[in-house]
C-alpha cells in the first residue's frame, strides 16, 4: 500500500517515533516526507496515488474535490482527536475506512484526571501554595478539608475512551465508581465494574469526586448546570478535562464562589479564557491550560496507534478504533 503523510512537519516530529515510522515503512510505501502545510493544494496534488492517508490537526478536510481525486484511497488514519474536521459526506459515500487516535490521547487524559483526583482531594495544590507564604498545614484544611477516595463514591460522566481508562485506574484505589452515560449498556457497565446511575442529579448527590469525561456534542452542550453543583457535598471535587462547552460556566462559577467544593479545570469555553474570567482567580479552582492529553511523550502514543491500525488493516484484521458516520452525533 502507498501511504501519504498529511501531517505537518512539527506534529510529525512530536507524534512519530523512529520505531513507529519504521513499522509503517515496513507495511507501506510512504510516498512523501511530512509537509510544512497539509492544505487543499497539497492533498489534491498527492492523494491520487495514496491507499492510506494519515491526517492530523491542520489537515484540510477531505472534501468532494479531494475525494474525487483519491481514486485509490481505502483508509484514513487520523493522528489527532476528533475526525470531524477532516471527514465529509463524499468520503463516507466512498466507504473509506476511518480510524481516529482519540483513544490513544485518552490514556494521557485519564492519567491526568487520576493525578488531579489524588492530589486535589488532599488539597495538595492549596497546601503547597500556602507553605510558600510561611504557613504549614493550613492549606490542607481549606474548602471543607481533605478527602481520600478510599471507600468513597467517585462519579464518572461518560464511558468515553477517557472515561473507560479512568475507570480502570480507579479500580486500583478501593473506591466505588458510579457512571452516568445514557448510551452505556448494562452489559458494558457490568464489564467495566461500575454502578450506572440514571441521572446527573444522582451522580452529583452521591459522589465526593465527579470527573467529566463526556464528548462535546450538540446534545451535551451546557449539560452540567448550576443545579448539579448545588447537589455536591461539602468538600467535594469536580474535574473537567473534557470540554468547557459541556458545562454552563457562569452557573458553575456562581456555585464555586460559595467555596463549598474545589474544581480542577483543564478546559474552558472559549480557550483561553478571558483575563478577567473568575476561573483564573477563584481560590478553590486549579486551572490548567488544556494540557491533559497532548503534551510531551504522550504524543508518541498517537504514532503507535496509527502504526497499529495500519498494520491491522494491511493484515485483514478488524480496526480497533474504527469511526463510522453513524457515530459522529455522539462522539467528540
Amino acid at each position: 500500500m502507498k501511504a501519504l503523510y498529511a501531517v505537518n512537519t512539527e506534529l510529525h516530529t512530536k507524534m512519530f517515533s523512529q520505531r513507529d515510522q519504521d513499522r509503517i515503512n515496513e507495511i507501506c510505501d510512504v510516498i512523501n516526507t511530512p509537509p510544512q502545510m497539509s492544505d487543499k493544494d497539497f492533498l489534491l496534488k498527492n492523494i491520487p496515488v495514496a491507499d492510506v492517508i494519515i491526517t492530523s490537526w491542520g489537515t484540510h478536510m477531505l472534501d468532494e474535490d479531494v475525494i474525487n481525486r483519491a481514486v485509490n484511497l481505502k483508509l484514513l488514519c487520523h493522528a489527532a482527536g476528533s475526525v470531524k474536521p477532516v471527514v465529509s459526506d463524499a468520503l463516507w459515500n466512498r466507504n473509506i475506512k476511518v480510524t481516529s487516535a482519540a483513544a490513544a490521547i485518552a490514556f494521557g487524559v485519564a492519567e491526568f484526571c487520576m493525578g488531579l483526583i489524588l492530589t486535589a482531594t488532599k488539597r495538595a495544590y492549596w497546601a503547597g501554595n500556602l507553605t510558600r507564604h510561611g504557613l504549614w498545614t493550613d492549606g490542607i484544611k481549606c474548602f471543607n478539608g481533605p478527602n481520600e477516595i478510599y471507600q468513597q463514591k467517585v462519579g464518572v460522566i461518560g464511558a468515553s475512551h477517557v472515561g473507560k481508562h479512568l475507570i480502570r485506574l480507579l479500580h486500583n484505589f478501593a473506591c466505588d465508581v458510579l457512571l452516568y452515560d445514557p448510551y452505556c449498556s448494562d452489559k458494558l457497565a457490568s464489564a467495566l465494574g461500575v454502578t450506572k446511575v440514571d441521572s446527573l442529579d444522582e451522580l452529583f448527590e452521591q459522589c465526593m469526586v465527579v470527573s467529566l469525561n463526556a464528548p462535546s456534542t450538540d446534545e451535551t452542550k451546557h449539560m452540567i448546570r448550576g443545579s448539579h453543583f448545588e447537589k455536591l457535598q461539602n468538600g467535594a471535587l469536580f474535574v473537567n478535562t473534557a470540554r468547557g462547552a459541556i458545562v454552563h460556566e457562569a452557573e458553575m462559577i456562581e456555585e464555586l464562589k460559595k467555596g463549598r467544593f474545589v474544581a480542577c479545570i483543564d478546559v474552558t469555553d472559549p480557550e483561553p479564557p478571558l483575563l478577567d474570567n473568575p476561573l483564573r482567580t477563584l481560590p478553590n479552582v486549579w486551572l490548567t491550560p488544556h494540557e491533559a492529553g497532548t503534551v510531551a511523550q504522550n504524543m508518541l502514543r498517537i504514532g503507535t496507534f496509527v502504526a497499529d491500525e495500519i498494520e491491522a488493516f494491511a493484515t485483514g484484521n478488524k480496526l480497533t478504533y474504527e469511526v463510522t458516520q453513524e457515530m459522529l452525533l455522539r462522539i467528540g
